[in-house]
């Protein structure tokens, strides 16, 4: 017996990846966290941009006020005689000094000479404070070659951008100093410690970080809201359409949306009832067919109400209640392609007889399993032959293999068989035909579902069934 493929759906679960809740806020939340990354960031490298220029700026206005206070002749003294024992460097030391404490900075400032590009280096000449003697070398960081360049080679005044020595991290100026006839022959230096303003820029960092991890759980809480509202009208209408496939055209959800997906909701809820009518519609038929056909009328309602009173006792879900009673319904439905002469048959069949009968389940579910609004029906249909301990037929089905509604219908079958007449035989009565059930408890019937139908009374199952007095 082929199941229906339907009946897979309801376990089916998208991985999560590809859930429309999860790329919503997933994509919520990436574009939230990279636009306070990106604003987060410019900010950042706005305000480092603005701490270079600002400390170069003010550097170069130093830079180039303390070259006009050097006096060019007495600097060519110093360099000529390269003493730190001279007037000439005693005055011009002084008014490096003073440019120094004018302007409250930490380090000396110094002039250079002598710039060797290719062996890195220049030479001291007057520093306001500290070491340096006149002519001694001192070598250049690569970030000082092009900036101290430009100020020998083109006069201009220049500033680096923030690099590290051994000594630190730095920002320096550069101005030109010129003779009297306009020639630069050295250059001012004015080194600023940037670590400050670094721990300034460290803070900005810290900010920037922490902002950006506030808006991205921000991000995150609204994008899981924002999709939790979009996609939970969605994942309803999909369990709903998951019940239809399955053929339970009962289901119903209030889809509270007052967008499109509410008004698809709606529309959706409104196809389903029609579908739903035309169903019952097509059941009925089919049922009022098969009566006409046995002439007994109402004998498999009577028989599915039976069935859902067995069923009411046990722990069935919703989906089974109504296969079992559609099921209930269309058992037999596979005996139309069995010729009347065997199934009128007073006497006991042949083996050949016996075997087109025995086809019948298989028949039923070829044709039920063409209309997928029929397919809950399958496994009754299909199964309420086999015989709980694996001698029934078509499949020789056993025990559990035997799908649970198959092993609720086929006791209630039985029941119902026994206590009508049939062309073989007379009716029992019911006390009789529940002695025949305890006894195939565990060999035909399942027992669990024996022990549940003895538990309704003689005077009930006469009531259910519709048959003689219970004695």
């Amino acid at each position: 017996m082929r199941k229906p493929e339907a009946g897979t759906l309801r376990r089916a679960r998208l991985p999560i990846w590809r859930r429309l809740g999860f790329r919503l806020g997933a994509s919520f939340l990436l574009l939230t966290a990279l636009a306070v990354f990106i604003s987060g960031f410019l900010q950042y490298r706005a305000q480092e941009a603005w701490v270079r220029q600002s400390l170069g700026s003010l550097l170069l206005n130093i830079a180039r006020t303390g070259a006009l206070l050097v006096d060019p002749a007495l600097h060519a003294k110093v360099e000529a005689t390269r003493t730190q024992n001279s007037e000439a460097y005693r005055r011009v030391r002084a008014a490096l000094a003073s440019i120094q404490d004018e302007n409250r900075l930490a380090t000396p400032i110094y002039t250079l000479t002598a710039f060797d590009a290719a062996r890195r280096e220049a030479r001291f000449m007057v520093t306001s404070r500290g070491l340096g003697m006149p002519g001694e070398p001192y070598p250049l960081v690569p970030a000082l070659l092009e900036p101290l360049a430009r100020a020998f080679r083109e006069g201009v005044a220049t500033h680096t951008g923030i690099y590290a020595n051994q000594s630190g991290t730095w920002i320096t100026a550069f101005a030109p100093i010129r003779d009297a006839g306009g020639r630069v022959y050295a250059v001012l230096d004015v080194d600023y410690p940037v670590e400050v303003y670094l721990g300034e820029l460290a803070l900005v960092r810290r900010r920037f970080y922490l902002h950006s991890l506030a808006g991205a759980i921000l991000a995150l809480l609204a994008g899981a809201l924002i999709a939790r509202r979009i996609t939970r009208p969605t994942a309803q209408l999909a369990s709903l359409a998951r019940s239809v496939v399955e053929g339970d055209l009962t289901t119903r959800v209030q889809i509270g949306a007052r967008d499109e997906i509410g008004l698809l909701g709606n529309i959706f809820h409104l196809m389903v009832e029609r579908l739903h009518v035309s169903h019952r519609s097509m059941v009925d038929v089919l049922v009022r067919a098969l009566e006409a056909r046995d002439g007994a009328d109402g004998s498999l309602r009577r028989l599915a109400a039976a069935t859902l009173a067995v069923a009411d006792r046990l722990e069935v879900s919703r989906t089974q209640r109504e296969a079992l009673e559609l099921g209930a319904l269309l058992h037999d439905i596979g005996e139309i392609r069995t010729p009347e002469a065997i199934l009128r048959k007073p006497g006991p069949l042949t083996a050949d007889e016996r075997a087109v009968v025995e086809q019948h389940p298989a028949r039923g579910v070829e044709i039920l399993e063409a209309v997928p609004l029929l397919t809950p029906a399958l496994d009754v249909v299909g199964a309420h032959h086999e015989r709980y301990d694996g001698k029934g037929y078509p499949a020789g089905l056993r025990g559990e293999e035997i799908p649970f509604t198959a092993r609720i219908f086929a006791a209630v079958d039985a029941l119902e068989a026994i206590t009508h007449d049939r062309p073989y035989r007379r009716a029992r009565s019911v006390l009789e035909a529940l002695q025949v059930l305890r006894e195939e408890a565990g060999k035909q019937f399942d027992p669990r579902v024996v022990e549940t139908l003895l538990a309704l009374s003689p005077e009930r199952w006469q009531e259910l069934l519709g048959c003689a007095e219970a004695t």
